[in-house]
């Protein structure tokens, strides 16, 4: 099992509060209007597993926000301009491309369940409060899902989702994936703080969503033999890279591949990258 690229410098995905100078509370709690969520369902892979790939694109961003107005600068491939992310979107559904779940994809794996015939996936990082007020309406616009892998010791701090934002995204129907609590860099942690960053986070979110969290993304990108055997004793059962790729595999359900989506992207060269017109990007060194 190969070593992730190593961990670049300061600046990274999630390395610091790059909101803007207020935190934007709109849409913060679900609407009273809204249907209730159904029952969760509880998962496990199957005790007999037949070997199976998917080709599923899962597309990644970290910020959709107006680069000008961050505090802190990010890596400014990270941030997507709203209006780009709006195109991109509308582009895939005149494409026709359908998002699905995570469910869907585990399902698809495990158990052979029948995909839309152009799936993707989209998967939003590090849980910045831009998940609420800049993606969830353009989704909302065009009847999409998407993942969103969240930070859980950042919940009170200025620029991210705070724990009525995260209720929200699922109660719209999103799914919510762990990012660790502090994005640290797993490999180079002694095993306690491994285990409290990876475990930490899924209690964090269950805690928080009252239901068990199977999926997760990996800070930086970064993991080890031994940082996917904890991610899969904490009860993950999908895990994502930032490794270039658009299978995933009953072989290796916790490194699953990503298209990193980057700030110079279009939205004819997103669809190319789900259709594989283009190679499938990496993301930048220190990402994810």
């Amino acid at each position: 099992m190969p070593l992730a690229v190593a961990l670049a410098a300061a600046g990274g995905c999630g390395g610091g509060h790059s909101s803007t100078s207020k935190q934007t509370t709109s849409g913060g709690t679900a609407s009273a209007k809204q249907a209730p969520a159904p029952a969760f369902q509880p998962l496990a892979v199957p005790a007999q597993v037949t070997p199976h790939r998917v080709r599923v694109p899962i597309l990644t961003y970290h910020r959709v926000h107006r680069y000008a107005t961050e505090l802190t600068k990010s890596q400014p491939d990270l941030t997507v301009e709203p209006e780009s992310f709006a195109a991109q979107m509308a582009a895939l559904h005149r494409a026709g491309y359908e998002t699905i779940t995570q469910r869907q994809l585990f399902d698809a794996m495990y158990r052979s369940a029948a995909l839309p015939p152009k799936p993707v996936i989209v998967s939003v990082d590090d849980g910045y409060v831009d998940d609420v007020t800049e993606i969830l309406p353009v989704l909302r616009r065009y009847g999409m899902k998407a993942t969103f892998y969240v930070i859980t010791g950042r919940t009170h701090e200025q620029g991210f989702l705070n724990p009525d934002q995260i209720r929200q995204l699922e109660a719209a129907g999103m799914d919510i994936g762990a990012h660790t609590r502090t994005h640290a860099n797993l490999p180079a942690l002694p095993p306690a703080a491994r285990r409290s960053e990876i475990a930490g986070s899924e209690k964090d979110l269950h805690d928080l969503l009252g239901h068990p969290v199977y999926w997760f993304a990996y800070p930086y990108g970064a993991f080890s033999p031994v940082v996917v055997d904890e991610v899969r004793r904490a009860g993950f059962l999908l895990a994502v890279t930032t490794r270039a790729g658009t299978t995933a595999s009953t072989d290796a359900p916790l490194e699953i591949p990503r298209i990193h989506v980057g700030r110079s992207a279009t939205a004819a060269s997103v669809l190319g990258l789900v259709g594989g017109g283009a190679a499938a990007q990496a993301a930048p060194a220190g990402s994810g």
